[in-house]
Order: structure tokens, then C-alpha cells, then sequence
């Protein structure tokens, strides 16, 4: 649920945003007490790194991290924000994402 509230004095204008992530904390919780959770089928392996409801996507962005955005590096920093700010929502105690990415050519 979002409300918005607008501020006459400063002329500004505030959306908050309600919800409960409870739930996501404790199965994310479980998760890295489990050990890595691997996805994939085909001998590809990708590890689970975060789950993440959309509640808080919605409530990230009106923060200014776009998870949901085109550019690459406006969701890596929203990623790198998740991860140093709020680990809560990873499902893995490791450091799955980095402000810059090397370019091996």
C-alpha cells in the first residue's frame, strides 16, 4: 500500500510505501542457514542471490535504486545498495555484486 503526502511548507511531495516483508526475511533467512541454492538445469548452475518482494522494489525506487531499470549500472547500484544497506533480503552471506565490472578483452 503507498500513501502520499504533500508537504505545503516545503512544497514537496512524499510516497510511502507499507508493506510487510516478513515473511521474505525469514524464508531468505532459512535460505543462508541452508547453505547456496543453485538454479539452472543442463549442467548450468546459477546461484540464488536475493528474493526480494515487490513491495520493496516499489519502496527501492521511491528511494532512488531502480532495480527495474534499463541501464545496467542504475541496477547494479540498486543491487550494490540492496547488499551493502539491506542484506536481509539476500539468500546468500557472499558478496554477489560489485560497483564495477571487469572487462576482460
Amino acid at each position: 500500500m503507498e500513501k502520499i503526502h504533500y508537504d505545503e511548507l516545503t512544497d514537496t511531495l512524499a510516497i510511502e510505501t507499507i508493506y510487510d516483508p516478513t515473511d521474505t526475511i525469514e524464508h531468505n533467512a532459512a535460505l543462508r542457514a541452508s547453505g547456496p541454492v543453485y538454479l539452472g538445469s543442463k549442467g548450468q548452475r546459477m546461484e540464488l542471490a536475493a528474493s526480494i518482494p515487490l513491495e520493496h522494489i516499489t519502496a527501492l525506487k521511491n528511494d532512488g535504486y531502480d532495480l527495474m531499470s534499463a541501464d545496467p549500472d542504475e541496477r547494479r547500484r540498486a543491487l550494490v545498495y540492496l547488499q551493502n544497506n539491506q542484506p536481509k533480503f539476500m539468500a546468500t552471506d557472499k558478496k554477489m555484486f560489485a560497483r564495477h565490472r571487469n572487462s576482460w578483452q
